[in-house]
């Protein structure tokens, strides 16, 4: 899995909530340093084993003014699967100890249209309009009945060209779906369709390159998905109804025969669609027993096959095994892992009160922001200017108090204030071009500054010379850590960022040297870490 600093560092928890079939899943991963991190996973059938798929219940009406015993009317109200559902999605996070709150959910492909065309390169401000005006082409309702999103993948073939990823949902499927799970309290920020989730999981474990065709077999136990991938993008999406696998201890081998039938046809038309292309890997994930199916798919087809094993990109306490939960895996990667097609069939059709809370949020983030920064900037200023400051009002604090008389002052004497004045004219120009701005070594600091390293305390001081105004010395502490990877050494580590710093005008203004004061080896939260300090000084 390919990370960077950012990503390593993201703390934050996503709970990704799947739908399937049988049962509903649900997956909490948390950032780490070293990778995604499991913190709770859950699995419950949407009818629980002791009662039947369609239970009923038994409500007793009383009518006032009749005995309790003559009044009891027994009247049978069935569940439909929706409301069971809502029952396994509140049982899910009860069994789990987990407050309800926002999820990534996915859709089942069976539901989801996904379209790939190609569109002349555009400039992104005009995508919206194009591309849904583009996609009615290749969906079969009014765009006005779908909820839609779209990627837009830079051609390898043309310059001039790109790639489009194209989904869609009826509205009032994707509406019915999130009406269902809000009923359980929980707030679905994120509706993907389910194959982009499970490609995440693999992509995750590095099972997924995009310099290779991959094709995904994904088996439940009443249908299956074929999804094939171009250069790490989603082509060729395909749903296989099957006859439920697991039913009265039938055999799997008619299922698989049909299976591997529909696999074939689906690498047929994709290598007709693209003649120069082939697939070379397959990877199978199956909610059913293998036993040597994925064998004979290798030696029927001639290529490799591999076992989908989303764990490989999570950290897991030993001992702790989880259940088969590719998908709620996925998209609880979303915004952890490195990003992958980002698809929201939900973003379009937020409710008023959810926009005006997300509104009044951001608002308030970015206001307190902009007063820490204003606070910030005033408190930086004032420490620049302090010195200069204190200079100027002992400057004035020393200057005579001349009253001259023109009638008793003869002319040598005139010539002696102009002399005098004029002296203190050029120490103050003195001072003032020597001065030297915070703000620019700040902004140079910043954009000098490399993802593997963070600082924590900055010192800077000015002294001017009492004696003479135009020597003025500086000096700049800077400390902080660096995180350490690899065979990669510490010291190397701060020694290039400081040869960084050395390079940048705006840090070495008024400072002509600098030194590494001190760099050590330590622990932060368990990660091996270096805490180091560089020290600039001048003139």
């Amino acid at each position: 899995m390919q990370t960077n600093i950012l990503s390593m560092l993201n703390r934050k928890t996503v709970t990704g909530l799947y739908i399937g079939h049988d049962t509903v899943d649900m997956v909490v991963l948390k950032g780490s340093l070293k990778g995604p991190k499991l913190v709770k996973f859950g699995q419950t059938y949407i009818y629980p084993k002791d009662k039947i798929a369609k239970e009923e219940i038994i409500a007793s009406k009383r009518s006032s003014g009749v005995p309790e015993e003559n009044v009891a009317q027994k009247e049978t109200v069935k569940k439909t699967r929706d409301d069971c559902i809502v029952e396994a999605i509140q049982r899910i996070f009860k069994e789990n100890n987990l407050k309800p709150g926002n999820v990534v959910c996915a859709i089942s492909s069976e539901d989801v249209m996904v379209r790939y065309f190609q569109m002349p390169k555009i400039p992104k401000q005009e995508w919206n309009s194009a591309i849904n005006f583009e996609a009615k082409r290749y969906i079969p309702f009014r765009m006005e009945e779908v909820a839609s999103d779209f990627k837009v993948v830079p051609s390898k073939k043309s310059s001039g060209s790109m790639d489009v990823v194209f989904v869609a949902v009826k509205q009032k499927i994707i509406e019915r779906f999130v009406t269902m799970i809000e009923k359980a309290s929980v707030k679905p920020i994120i509706v993907e369709p389910a194959p982009f989730s499970m490609i995440r999981a693999f992509n995750a474990a590095d099972q997924i390159s995009d310099k290779i065709n991959t094709a995904i077999v994904d088996i439940e136990t009443k249908g299956a998905s074929i999804s094939i991938l171009k250069n790490g993008v989603p082509y060729i999406i395909r749903d296989v109804p099957l006859e439920e696998a697991a039913a009265g201890g039938k055999s799997l081998e008619p299922i698989f025969e049909k299976l591997l039938a529909e696999v074939k046809l689906s690498f047929d038309f994709y290598e007709k669609q693209f003649p120069s292309e082939v697939i070379d890997k397959i990877i199978i994930y199956s909610r059913v027993p293998l036993e040597n199916w994925h064998e004979l798919v290798g030696k029927e087809l001639q290529i490799p096959v591999e076992v989908g094993d989303p764990l490989r990109g999570i950290r897991i306490k030993k001992g702790v095994v989880p259940p088969r939960l590719a998908i709620a895996f996925g998209l609880a990667l979303r915004g952890i892992s490195e990003p992958y097609i980002e698809i929201n069939l939900y973003k379009e059709k937020l409710l008023t009160y959810k926009r005006k809370e997300l509104f009044v949020k951001m608002l308030f983030l970015e206001a307190s922001a902009a007063i820490f920064l204003l606070i910030l900037l005033k408190v930086l200023c004032m420490r620049a200017i302090a010195p200069l400051s204190k200079e100027f009002n002992d400057t004035l604090k020393e200057r005579p108090k001349v009253e001259v008389n023109i009638k008793s002052d003869n002319i040598s004497e005139l010539e002696r204030l102009k002399n005098m004045m004029e002296a203190k004219k050029v120490s103050m120009d003195n001072v003032i071009s020597g001065r030297v701005y915070l703000t620019k070594k700040l902004v140079a600091l910043a954009s000098k500054t490399p993802g593997n390293i963070w600082l924590t305390e900055l010192n800077y001081e000015e002294k001017v010379d009492k004696k003479n105004s135009s020597r003025i010395s500086r000096q700049l502490t800077i400390k902080g850590y660096c995180i350490i990877t690899g065979n990669v050494n510490e010291a190397d580590t701060v020694n290039n960022f400081l040869m960084d710093l050395q390079q940048s005008k705006g840090i070495e203004e008024g400072m002509s040297k600098s030194d590494i004061v001190s760099v050590q080896r330590t622990e932060l939260e368990g990660e091996k870490v270096a805490n180091f300090e560089i020290l600039f000084t001048g003139p």
